[in-house]
C-alpha cells in the first residue's frame, strides 16, 4: 500500500520534535480512537505562527489531556482471571471496554439497566454519523486563497479518515449496547470483567498482627466476592466487636452462598457456526457442561476459602474457647454433682450399715443376754430342782428315823406335794421343834400337801 507524505505541522520557533496532526492513509487494524483536528496542517500552521509560545504548549498540554481521558474511557487493563484472548475474541470490541464506551466505567455492574439506556440513548445523539455529517455540514473549515486544490485533497482525505473513525465509533458504541442491554450477555461479562479473583489458599496468623491482621487479609476478598451473590444485601464480616450470632450468620450465608456468575463465554463451541439443529443442540450441551464444571470448581474455590476464614477467625476462636470453657465447667460442674451424690450414698450407706451393725450388734447382745438369762434361769431352775430334790430326799430320811419312821408315809406324801420352801420350813420345823408342834406342823403340811 502505498504511503503518501505526513502533513507536519512545526512550529519555526519550538525545538520539539514534529508532531503529526493528520494522516491520510488509512490504518489497517484500530487499536484506539485516535483523535483528529477539524482544521487542516496548514491552517493551524498559520494560525500557531499568530500565536506565542506559551499559547502552543497550552493547546499541546489540553489536547494530551483530552486524548488521555478518552483513551482512558475507552480503554481497560482490568482483568480477571478468567479474560482471555478467546473472550476478548468473542466479544467483538477490540479490546476496549463497554462500560468506558458507555461513560459507566466507574460503576461498571453496578449500573443499573436505566442508566445504561439512558446513556446509549445520549450517546446515539451525539456519536451517529448522521447526526457528525449534519453539524460537519453547517460548520465548514475556511479555506484559504492559493494552493485550493491541494487543501481540498487534504480536507478530503481528513474527512474520509474523521468519517472511519466516526463509524467505527459508532459501531463500538453499538456493540456495547447490544452486549450490555441484554441481561444475559451483560451477566456472562460482568463474570469475567475486572476482577480480582485472587483468595488466599492459607493463612498464618502472626503475633505482630493481632487479630485485625485477619481482617485486613479476608476482609477484601468477602467485599469483592459479594459481587457474585444472588441474595443481596451481604452481610459483612463485622470486626473484633461483632456479636458471634452476626458471624455464624455471616458464614452460614457464605457456606449456603449462591452465585450468579456464568461462564459461558468460556465455553468453546459457537453455536451460530452450527449446520443443523442437532449440532447447535449438541454444542449447547457442551457449552452448558463446560460452564457449569467451571463455575463448579470455582465454588469449590471459594468454599475453601470460606472454610480457611472460618478456622482462622479469631471470633470463631474465641466462640469456640467460650464454649469449651463452658462444657468443661459443665462437665466440672457435673463431677462434683456426681462426686457429691457418691459421697452422699456412700455416708447413707456407712450410716445404714452402721446402724445395721449397731442393730445386729443389740440383736446379738440381746440374743446373748437372752441367752446367759435363759442358760441363769435354767441353773437357777437346776439349782432349785437340785435343792428340791435335796430336799424332798432330806424329809423322806426323817422317815427312816424312829422320830418319825412311824409317819413315814406322809412325810412321803409331803415331800411329793409341797414346793421347797414349804419342805425346808418343815423339816427345819420337824428338827428343831418339839411336840406337839412338830406333829401339827406335819399334819398341816399333810392337810396341804392333800388339799391340792
Amino acid at each position: 500500500m502505498a504511503v503518501l507524505p505526513l502533513m507536519l505541522c512545526h512550529h519555526p520557533d519550538c525545538h520539539d520534535e514534529p508532531r503529526c496532526y493528520g494522516s491520510p492513509a488509512r490504518p489497517l487494524l484500530k487499536k484506539e480512537v485516535m483523535r483528529v483536528r477539524e482544521h487542516s496542517s496548514c491552517e493551524l500552521l498559520a494560525r500557531l505562527n499568530g500565536r506565542g509560545d506559551e499559547e502552543v504548549e497550552r493547546a499541546d498540554s489540553d489536547e494530551a489531556e483530552d486524548e488521555r481521558v478518552e483513551h482512558a474511557g475507552v480503554q481497560t487493563s482490568k482483568k480477571s482471571m478468567y479474560w482471555t484472548e478467546e473472550v476478548e475474541e468473542k466479544l467483538g470490541l477490540a479490546g476496549a471496554d463497554p462500560y468506558g464506551i458507555l461513560e459507566l466505567e466507574e460503576k461498571r455492574w453496578l449500573a443499573s439497566a436505566d442508566e445504561l439506556k439512558k446513556n446509549y440513548r445520549r450517546l446515539v445523539l451525539t456519536m451517529h454519523p448522521d447526526k457528525k455529517a449534519s453539524e460537519g455540514a453547517k460548520s465548514p473549515s475556511p479555506k484559504k486563497k492559493g494552493a485550493k486544490g491541494e487543501e481540498d485533497e487534504a480536507v478530503g482525505e481528513e474527512g474520509e479518515g474523521e468519517d472511519d473513525d466516526e463509524d467505527d465509533d459508532f459501531k463500538l458504541l453499538s456493540a456495547s449496547w447490544e452486549l450490555l442491554g441484554n441481561a444475559e450477555r451483560r451477566r456472562q461479562f460482568d463474570s469475567v470483567d475486572y476482577f480480582n479473583d485472587t483468595i488466599p489458599t492459607s493463612y498464618r496468623p502472626k503475633a505482630e498482627g493481632g487479630p485485625h491482621r485477619f481482617f485486613k487479609v479476608f476482609g477484601p476478598v468477602f467485599a469483592r466476592q459479594a459481587k457474585f451473590s444472588v441474595q443481596q444485601p451481604v452481610p459483612s464480616l463485622g470486626d473484633a466487636l461483632t456479636p458471634y450470632e452476626q458471624v455464624a450468620a455471616f458464614y452460614r450465608f457464605w457456606v449456603n452462598f449462591k452465585s450468579w456468575r456464568d461462564f459461558s463465554l468460556l465455553t468453546e463451541h459457537d453455536c451460530a457456526q452450527a449446520e443443523d439443529r442437532e449440532e447447535r443442540r449438541w454444542m449447547q450441551r457442551q457449552n452448558k457442561n463446560m460452564s457449569e464444571r467451571i463455575k463448579k470448581d470455582e465454588m469449590k474455590r471459594l468454599a475453601a476459602f470460606v472454610e480457611l476464614a472460618q478456622e482462622n477467625d479469631p471470633r470463631v476462636a474465641a466462640h469456640k474457647e467460650e464454649l469449651r470453657r463452658q462444657k468443661d465447667a459443665l462437665k466440672e460442674a457435673k463431677e462434683r454433682k456426681a462426686r457429691e451424690e457418691a459421697e452422699a450414698k456412700e455416708r447413707e450407706a456407712r450410716a445404714a450399715a452402721e446402724t445395721l451393725m449397731a442393730s445386729q450388734l443389740a440383736a446379738a447382745a440381746a440374743k446373748e443376754a437372752g441367752a446367759e438369762a435363759k442358760a441363769a434361769e435354767k441353773r437357777e431352775k437346776e439349782k432349785a430342782r437340785s435343792a428340791l430334790k435335796k430336799a424332798r430326799k432330806d424329809l423322806k430320811a426323817l422317815g427312816e428315823t424312829a422320830r418319825w419312821g412311824g409317819r413315814a408315809s406322809e412325810l412321803e406324801v409331803v415331800a411329793a406335794a409341797l414346793p421347797l420352801e414349804q419342805l425346808l420350813a418343815l423339816q427345819l420345823t420337824l428338827e428343831k421343834a418339839e411336840e406337839p408342834a412338830a406333829g401339827e406342823a406335819l399334819a398341816a403340811a399333810l392337810a396341804a400337801a392333800l388339799g391340792k
